[in-house]
């Protein structure tokens, strides 16, 4: 049987580490390196076999009687040989030289391991960064956002401008209003004249509300919880979460552990933007639940909300279509009112009357579109 041929090396340290690339034969006396230059053959006694290069990859050969000389192989498969593992010596230097590889494979797949972990609990934990960051951030970046935002909006909108409307509003919602400045958050109303069943919060604390949404609630537990809704928005802090989120996790991680006013610039200019009012899903829910809390603890019906969402799934697949808002997505009405009607099973609240004559509130907005 022809042995097997392996390529290889061949380093001449007597010649200022000259290097020569050639063949390497296993043979029954010993091993052999041809080159163009000259061949080198070593005995299998006092061979002296042992790994090196990056990641120790490759296996050389050396033997004390041909100083200067040496050669080696990628090819692992040499190791495999028949006739090293019938010396007991040569046997036991291959042993120790795979011994040592797979520590070094071992270790090289537990810290690639480690790499990846971490990767990925950062991608997985960039949520809770994410928030760490919104609720380190200065309210003044909210407020330019919502002040930049709000200069649009004069553009695209007709405004109500009626003190009597804002104080007939004002009174109704009081006790819900109280309930966010409790936890150090500025409120503004406006009132817009627009078909689109919905209300939408800015960055900063204002509201706005349109039309379209008085027009299609019956009572004022259902404009309250959607108050309470949109609110919530603003507490949570999900329009600054959803610009943050953009940013890219080493921004993120780097402004929460270092200086937060690194990021300012990127946020201000991006946020800035109508497109970016858009709430995800999870932040709908999130402002579905908190708004519900604080209308609980305003001692408003909390099933105004849901009786709000239902009449938009009423309203759907007919006027809805054109009523859609641009503001958000959404998830599916039907599963936003399963979801509230659990939040409400078996727990217990007081509920008071809302102070204001909602009819009467309904019919002189009316009057002013």
């Amino acid at each position: 049987m022809q042995p097997t041929t392996y390529s290889g090396i061949l380093i001449d340290s007597n010649n200022g580490n000259q290097r020569e690339s050639g063949e390497i034969k296993i043979n029954p006396n010993g091993i052999t390196f041809t080159c163009e230059s000259q061949k080198v053959e070593f005995s299998f006694h006092l061979l002296q076999i042992t790994h090196g290069g990056n990641n120790r990859e490759l296996i050389f050969f050396a033997h004390p009687n041909k100083e200067g000389l040496t050669f080696y192989t990628s090819q692992k498969a040499i190791l495999n040989e028949p006739v090293f593992h019938e010396d007991p010596e040569l046997k036991a230097q291959i042993t120790v030289v795979k011994s040592s590889r797979r520590k070094i494979i071992i270790g090289t797949s537990v810290a690639f391991g480690i790499v990846i972990a971490i990767i990925v609990s950062l991608f997985l934990l960039k949520d809770t960064f994410v928030e760490a960051l919104a609720h380190k951030a200065p309210k003044e970046w909210e407020a330019k956002i919502g002040d930049k935002l709000f200069e649009s909006l004069k553009y695209q909108y007709e405004f109500i401008h009626n003190d009597s409307l804002e104080q007939e509003f004002l009174v109704a919602a009081k006790p819900l209003i109280d309930q966010v400045r409790k936890e150090g958050t500025k409120v503004e109303f406006y009132f817009i004249k627009d078909a689109t069943i919905n209300a939408f919060a800015l960055p900063g604390g204002k509201v706005v509300i349109q039309t379209g949404l008085i027009d299609h609630a019956k009572s004022w537990e259902e404009v309250l919880g959607v108050v309470g809704h949109e609110l919530a928005h603003v507490t949570r802090r999900h329009h600054l979460r959803g610009v943050i989120n953009n940013l890219g996790l080493y921004v993120i991680v780097s402004s929460l552990i270092g200086d937060v006013n690194s990021a300012a610039g990127a946020v201000i200019n991006t946020g800035g933007d109508l497109a970016s009012l858009s709430n995800d899903r999870a932040f709908e829910t999130e402002a579905d639940e908190t708004g519900m809390n604080y209308l609980i603890a305003s001692y408003i019906d909390p099933k105004g909300m849901i009786s709000f969402f239902k009449t938009l799934k009423k309203e759907s697949g007919s006027k809805m279509d054109d009523y859609t808002s641009f503001m958000s997505t959404h998830p599916a009405t039907s599963d936003r009112i399963k979801h509230l009607n659990e939040l409400l099973k078996n727990r217990k609240y007081d509920i008071r009357p809302v102070k204001g004559d909602f009819k009467a509130f309904k019919k002189h907005i009316n009057q002013l579109k």
